[in-house]
């Protein structure tokens, strides 16, 4: 099982993208990433911002997707954009 989420890793390939390459179940996959996650690893972790210095919220995605949006973006909005 590490095996396989170590190669999914070093891929470059989405989640979904090698559970289906690979014929495993995407729930499955998933599982194992959490299983054999490094206890250093912060992937879930949040984070403290003491100083903002833009007038923008930035949001970067996994696969290279960034957004800027207005610093008066609602938190409702924030919170579906960041689930996606």
């Amino acid at each position: 099982m590490a095996a396989i989420v170590q190669n999914w890793q070093e891929s470059g390939l989405s989640q979904a993208e090698y559970a289906r390459n690979h014929d495993i179940k995407l729930v499955t996959l998933r599982y194992w990433i959490l299983k054999f996650r490094h206890p250093g690893d912060s992937q879930s972790a949040f984070i403290q911002l003491n100083e903002i210095s833009s007038q923008d919220i930035h949001i970067r995605y996994p696969n290279g997707v960034e957004l800027f949006l207005p610093v008066q973006a609602s938190a409702g909005l924030l919170r579906s954009l960041i689930h996606i």
